[in-house]
């Protein structure tokens, strides 16, 4: 039997941090739209279940537009079964829109729910909660009333934070401790809320597993996204899993070292052939030798081996040591660099060699602004670089 685990979707998302408004609007129907991907690869492939472990949603107040859909599309696939289990940002505004909830949608409690989903495959879930009618409850009270039989094949549904020990403070609600959870017969913990594909072992029976969101939304999620296809042969308990990548875009964090470049133009020409690189584009330039290759292999190891593409969102982080009187703007870099993808955004990380020395005799205000600096006390060191790059700019006629 094949099953889809996903979780955080996190459909109606503002996506202004980075976004405006016209792109952060079309992203989030691109966001709704991987949802309905998703279902089609479901149909295609004979998916007989499909597990939402929590944060389908982002916000209390879900979209119209949004809420049915969803309904619409699960009640469109009538023959995929449906778990949905709430995470932390999920509320009940979206299963009160409806006034009759598809019939293959099943949902969860703060209590253990149990459904047969076939001779020997059980799905369990429980939303988390760590009070009961004000009283906190004995921090492995949850793992205690899971009864699960030896002879069936067992998936159980949680949203939370994995910890292998219990903290000294008092517990949070989303924290899920695995040592509760070992020897409960658990085959597949299906986990949501870490925003990354991660999984490990449970104990010798069972396994657990992140998904990670289905679509990167910043540049702290740039690693490779999509769900878990699980394929389970009932007779002997095995299971085959690999992450499926549906995304529309993909993120990128780009690092590029212009160390020794003077000039913005030349940061331009290294920049682009490092993102030549990463998309796969033969290029001859010289720049080629400057460039990492090691930091090459890291950047494609986070993006789960594919490709840049055009369609992708970027972040260009500049970083090295350029000298003082480098010239260096970031919007001449942006307007090149910008209409190569869907989105970029520029971060200049890069230090201002200075040699105090140079500027010893030199008697122009340039030296006698740098000697200031350099000898205020006031001042940390680890500040001046930047303080004399900021005068400098100023003394130019640029913007600081």
């Amino acid at each position: 039997m094949k099953i889809i685990h996903c979780a955080d979707i996190h459909l109606d998302s503002r996506l202004n941090t980075n976004l405006d408004e016209k792109k952060a609007e079309e992203r989030r129907q691109e966001m709704l739209g991987t949802w309905l991907r998703l279902l089609d690869y479901a149909k295609s492939h004979q998916v007989s279940a499909v597990l939402i472990s929590g944060d389908m949603f982002d916000t209390k107040a879900v979209s119209t537009t949004t809420a049915q859909t969803i309904l619409g599309s699960m009640k469109s696939h009538p023959e995929i079964v449906f778990f949905y289990l709430k995470g932390n940002h999920d509320t009940d505004s979206f299963l009160n829109r409806a006034e009759l909830l598809p019939e293959n949608l099943y949902t969860f409690n703060d209590s253990w729910r149990m459904y047969r989903l076939s001779q020997n495959i059980v799905i369990s879930g429980r939303e988390l909660s760590s009070s009961f009618g004000g009283a906190r409850l004995p921090e492995n009270w949850a793992a205690r009333t899971l009864n699960l039989r030896d002879e069936d094949y067992n998936i159980v549904m949680l949203h939370g934070q994995v910890v292998s020990a219990h903290a000294t403070i008092p517990d949070e609600d989303e924290e899920i401790h695995l040592g509760d959870y070992v020897g409960k017969n658990i085959d597949y913990m299906a986990l949501g809320h870490v925003h990354k594909y991660m999984s490990g072992q449970l104990d010798g029976r069972g396994i657990w597993c992140y998904p990670g969101c289905l679509e990167g939304r910043g540049f702290d999620e740039c690693s490779k996204h999509g769900f878990i296809l699980l394929d389970i042969d009932e007779a002997t308990h095995s299971i085959k899993r690999q992450l499926v990548d549906i995304s529309r875009r993909h993120m990128w964090m780009i690092p590029v070292d212009v160390t020794g470049l003077t000039s913005s133009i030349e940061m331009v020409r290294r920049a682009r052939v490092q993102f030549d690189i990463l998309s796969g584009t033969p290029t001859s330039s010289e720049e080629i030798q400057y460039i990492s290759q090691d930091a090459i292999r890291e950047i494609v190891d986070s993006a789960g081996g594919r490709r840049l593409h055009a369609d992708d969102m970027v972040k260009l982080v500049l970083t090295g040591e350029v000298e003082l009187e480098a010239e260096k703007s970031l919007k001449f870099i942006s307007s090149q660099l910008s209409p190569l993808f869907y989105f970029l955004k520029i971060e200049d990380m890069t230090r201002r060699k200075i040699d105090y020395q140079n500027y010893v005799n030199d008697r122009s205000l340039k030296g006698e602004f740098i000697r200031s600096v350099r000898d205020d006390s006031q001042l940390d060191d680890s500040i001046k670089p930047e303080v004399i790059e900021a005068g400098m700019r100023l003394l130019m006629g640029e913007d600081i």
